[in-house]
C-alpha cells in the first residue's frame, strides 16, 4: 500500500523538478554531455555543459544516446504540448581530454605582442562567452601585415576580410582556439591591442583620476592617453563566406518544409565531412556545431559548401589515434541531427 500511494506522488514531485513548462516563447535549454570514456584525467566523472538555442520538444533524453554509430539519423520526434526535456548527450568513449590540455609551453606565448597598425571598424557580433564583441576592421597597414602568417600574406587580404575578437581574458581556452585557427587556416593574429575604454565604471574611474589631479594641482588635468585607453587581448581571424542558413533568404522564404529539411541536411552532411576530415588529420574534433556557427554557400535552394567557426577550446576534444572515419560520422550525423537544428529554429 504504502509503495502505491507513495511512489506516484515520488514521480510527481520529480515531475515538477524536472519538467520545464512552456510559454507562448522558446525558453533556453541546458543539456547535459555526460562523459563516456575512461582516461588518466577520471573524465567519466565530468558533465560538460552544452546550450541549447531554444526550446527541445523531446520526449525522451536518451534518444540519441542509445543509437548505434552506424544508424541512420532518428526521425523528429512529435512535439509535446506543454512540457520538454532537455536533451542527454553521451561523449564519445574516443574523446579523451578538453583540447586545451593538449597545449604546450611554446603554445601559450601568442598573445605577448602589442599589435600595432589596425583600426577598428563596427562591432560585427556580441555572442561569446569570453569575449567583449567582434569587430570588423577598417584599415591596416604594412607594419599590421608583417604579422600575417604566410598563408595569409600571399593572399592579399583586404581589411574587409578580418575580424577582431575582443577578449575579456586570457585562459587556455582562448590559447587553444589560437591554436585551432592556426590548424584551419583562419588565425591571423593575436596579441594585446590598444583600444579606449568604454564601460561605465572604467569612465568614472577616470573622472576620479582628473578630480586627483586638480585637487593636487600637479599636471594637466585634461584626459590623457592613459586614461582613455587600455591594452585587451584580441584574435584576428579571416571572416569566412558564407551566413548561417537562417540568414538566408532562399532558406527564410522557403515554404515548402522538406526542402527547408533538405537544405538542412545537406548542410549538415558537408559539416559532418569538414569535421570528420580535420579530427583525422589533426585529432581533435569540433563539437559547437550549432546552427549558427556554420556558415553555408548556397545557389538557390542548392547547399554548395560549408565553412565552421567559433573554435574556442571549450568546446574542442582530444580524440584517440585509433578513432575511425565511421566512428566520427556515426558520432556527428546522430549528435546534429536535422530535428536537433529544427529545435533551435
Amino acid at each position: 500500500m504504502f509503495f502505491r500511494t507513495t511512489f506516484p506522488s515520488l514521480l510527481a514531485l520529480c515531475n515538477i523538478g524536472f519538467t520545464i513548462i512552456v510559454g507562448a516563447a522558446p525558453v533556453p535549454v541546458r543539456a547535459s554531455i555526460a562523459i563516456g570514456s575512461n582516461s588518466a584525467q577520471d573524465l567519466e566523472s565530468q558533465t560538460i555543459p552544452y546550450y541549447a538555442e531554444g526550446q527541445l520538444r523531446l520526449s525522451a533524453p536518451s534518444l540519441l544516446t542509445s543509437l548505434p554509430p552506424s544508424s541512420p539519423p532518428p526521425s523528429p520526434p512529435p512535439p509535446s504540448s506543454n512540457d520538454s526535456l532537455p536533451l542527454t548527450f553521451m561523449m564519445p568513449k574516443w574523446v579523451t581530454a578538453p583540447y586545451p590540455q593538449s597545449l604546450k609551453n611554446e603554445d601559450r606565448d601568442v598573445f605577448g605582442t602589442t599589435l600595432q597598425g589596425i583600426t577598428l571598424a563596427k562591432k560585427h557580433s556580441s555572442m561569446g562567452n569570453n569575449n567583449a564583441g567582434v569587430y570588423s576592421v577598417a584599415s591596416f597597414d604594412s607594419s599590421f601585415a608583417r604579422s600575417f602568417p604566410p598563408s595569409i600574406a600571399v593572399q592579399n587580404i583586404e581589411p574587409s576580410r578580418l575580424l577582431v575578437k575582443v577578449l575579456k581574458q586570457i585562459d587556455d581556452d582562448m590559447v587553444a582556439e589560437v591554436k585551432a585557427l592556426t590548424i584551419v587556416g583562419q588565425f591571423v593574429a593575436s596579441g594585446l591591442l590598444r583600444l579606449p575604454i568604454a564601460k561605465s565604471n572604467d569612465v568614472g574611474r577616470i573622472k576620479r583620476s582628473i578630480k586627483t589631479r586638480e585637487v593636487r594641482g600637479v599636471g594637466d588635468t585634461s584626459p590623457n592617453d592613459d586614461d582613455l585607453f587600455e591594452l585587451k587581448p584580441v584574435i584576428v581571424m579571416l571572416q569566412m563566406p558564407g551566413k548561417p542558413l537562417t540568414h538566408i533568404p532562399e532558406f527564410i522564404s522557403e515554404k515548402n518544409l522538406e526542402t527547408k529539411r533538405q537544405m538542412m541536411g545537406d548542410t549538415l552532411k558537408l559539416m559532418c565531412d569538414r569535421v570528420g576530415k580535420l579530427a583525422l588529420e589533426h585529432r581533435f574534433v569540433h563539437r559547437d556545431n550549432i546552427i549558427g556557427n556554420i556558415l553555408v554557400i548556397n545557389k538557390g535552394t542548392e547547399v554548395v559548401d560549408v565553412n565552421i567557426i567559433d573554435w574556442g577550446g571549450k568546446y574542442l576534444s582530444s580524440i584517440n589515434d585509433d578513432v575511425t572515419w565511421d566512428d566520427l560520422m556515426g558520432w556527428c550525423h546522430n549528435r546534429w541531427a536535422v530535428y536537433v537544428w529544427e529545435a533551435s529554429l
